[in-house]
């Protein structure tokens, strides 16, 4: 028996939907939730009468990075015997921990973020740590467990949260004294693109071929005629 060619539209289709489907994780598994707090850094300065406020922010997002990297060697190299982190079930584990953070910082800033400056700093070091993560384990991890050309689709989406909040903030204020919204319809709107990441995330449990040992590269369910 031998498989018959697969059409064209099929394959296309099925390749579409895994890149937009990593395009929409990228969104929320990096930088999206520094992204989002630096461009309304003003607003904090106004409410919480400091303006050392930015570089109080600066501050928490680098030690951030020191602790991701410090807790990477010490789990990658450091791990004891019989702890294995370098697993796809880590790795998996690490972007759903990721986009659930991302989610939870989003949220608690568009409802809290104007109650105590503790909130905004607690919220820009988890989010420094998200997006750490993601360079220090979700990309490098990402070539040995998943198909290297969706890494692309992936960075591609974590690179437009920086546009996206930068249009976003210009829409909420485009000149001075002007406010179309809130801050906190701001991050309501950032929160439900994070959702719609986590979202995507859930999808590929109906998907396949995104895996880069997964055989089925949307073929396997197509008829096969004999010769």
């Amino acid at each position: 028996r031998s498989r018959s060619p697969a059409p064209a539209g099929k394959k296309a289709a099925l390749g579409i939907g895994l890149y937009l489907t990593f395009a929409c994780m990228g969104f929320s598994t990096g930088w999206s939730s520094v992204d989002s707090i630096f461009q309304q850094v003003n607003k904090y300065v106004m409410v919480y009468e400091d303006l050392s406020f930015a570089s109080n922010l600066v501050y928490i997002t680098s030690a951030a990075a020191a602790t991701v990297l410090l807790l990477t060697f010490l789990g990658l190299y450091c791990a004891p015997n019989g702890v294995e982190l370098r697993t796809v079930a880590f790795f998996e584990t690490t972007i759903t921990a990721v986009l659930a953070a991302s989610c939870t910082v989003q949220l608690s800033l568009a409802l809290y973020w104007d109650h105590a400056r503790w909130v905004v700093e607690t919220c820009a070091f988890v989010g420094a740590m998200m997006g750490n993560i993601q360079a220090f384990i979700i990309y490098p991890f990402f070539n040995a467990f998943y198909r290297t050309e969706l890494l692309g689709a992936m960075n591609v989406g974590e690179t437009s949260t920086s546009l996206f909040c930068g249009v976003l903030a210009l829409a909420q204020s485009p000149s001075a004294g002007v406010e179309n919204f809130s801050v906190t319809t701001y991050f309501g709107i950032v929160f439900a693109g994070a959702f719609i990441a986590s979202c995507a995330w859930a999808s590929l449990a109906c998907q396949t071929g995104y895996r880069r040992n997964d055989a089925d590269h949307g073929e396997a369910d197509l008829p096969a005629d004999e010769e």
